[in-house]
């Protein structure tokens, strides 16, 4: 561990700071948006991404903490009520941003492909849904309160046991915890399967009933941003096993109480290196959402720079030229891709 000990310690001195403020700041942009805006349906997506800003970055801290206290002989080798504590956001945070980011992909599944518009029950799920998943992952990680938990010193994390035996601390895992996985997976697979076979179904070039109502350019506009929506659409669900799987596999494998290895020690570096980029990636899909978007392109337009105004001038003559479609001849999809890279589309006030 001693010839990485130098490039783990740098790269958490960058991330521990990094992390934090990406979180931070989408946290407090959303704040912001959130007073801009008069309808505040327009605003659910940019409240549950502040909300997983804000999860991000107490996370992030916790862990900081976490090594910290880890580094102190007092805290070492004896379980501790700080142990506990922090053993328990280890699990509630991940968790909680696991079903913030379902609650956002599910708001991007309901504009993008337009399911169950109308559904009562979906409705009263939406409307409750962050309360649902606080008391849903408080309830997962709350026995953790009860467990024996103490400082690794070596890996610098809050170990915890139920007991003596193994077995116990496998079915927390496998029941408590690790449901999640298989939730996840099986939404990944359905936004896959829904997105490919509606967006070929939606895009303009598919249309063969009228075939003449767009041109070409604006045809060819449309049909790749949403091919970006899409994408967004479809990575966006996987974030979560991607960025916090090795921090699961590692909490695993302390689970068995395995001795050190060298694959353990690889795993550990891979959590310590992966984990703290889903607060970069979250703060990237929050720049990506429709009233995010809004925002930057009105911002930019109203404090445009003397240089960019040739730019701009370009800009609007060629949309000019090009020409805008009426709402007749857009269908649903395309009418909220456009509404997101219009400019001059901007329903702030």
């Amino acid at each position: 561990m001693s010839g990485t000990s130098w490039l783990t310690d740098y790269y958490c001195s960058v991330v521990d700071v990094l992390s934090p403020a990406c979180g931070l700041s989408v946290a407090v942009s959303a704040a912001v948006l959130i007073s801009m805006y008069r309808d505040a349906a327009n605003t659910v997506t940019v409240r549950v991404s502040g909300m997983l800003g804000l999860s991000d970055a107490l996370y992030q801290i916790s862990q900081l903490i976490i090594r910290e206290l880890s580094q102190q002989p007092s805290q070492q080798q004896k379980p501790t009520a700080a142990a506990r504590v922090f053993a328990f956001t280890a699990y509630f945070f991940p968790l909680l941003n696991t079903f913030l980011v379902s609650r956002i992909a599910l708001d991007l599944q309901i504009n993008f492909l337009r399911w169950f518009g109308h559904s009562k029950w979906l409705r009263w799920v939406t409307r409750h849904y962050v309360r649902l998943a606080i008391l849903v992952a408080f309830l997962l990680a709350s026995p953790l309160f009860f467990a024996s938990a103490r400082f690794d010193e070596h890996f610098m994390y809050s170990q915890w046991s139920f007991g003596q035996r193994p077995i116990n601390n496998i079915m927390y895992m496998v029941f408590g915890f690790y449901l999640w996985v298989l939730l996840q997976l099986a939404n990944f697979a359905l936004v896959i399967i829904v997105v490919v076979v509606r967006l070929r179904v939606q895009l303009p070039s598919q249309q063969h009933d009228n075939p003449g109502s767009l041109s070409t350019d604006v045809m060819r506009t449309l049909e790749n941003r949403m091919r970006r929506k899409a994408r967004i659409l479809i990575l966006y669900p996987l974030s979560p096993i991607v960025f916090y799987s090795p921090a699961l596999i590692f909490y695993w494998v302390q689970t068995l109480h395995l001795k050190q290895s060298r694959a353990t020690k690889a795993i550990w570096i891979t959590e310590v290196v992966v984990g703290p980029l889903q607060s970069v990636f979250d703060a990237a899909v929050f720049l990506s959402l429709p009233p995010v978007q809004r925002v930057i392109r009105w911002y930019w337009t109203l404090h445009k720079d003397s240089d960019m105004v040739p730019l701009v001038e370009r800009s609007r003559r060629e949309s000019v030229f090009i020409g805008r479609p009426s709402a007749a001849t857009l269908t649903f999809e395309e009418e909220w891709v456009q509404d997101v890279t219009d400019p001059q589309s901007l329903p702030l006030f």
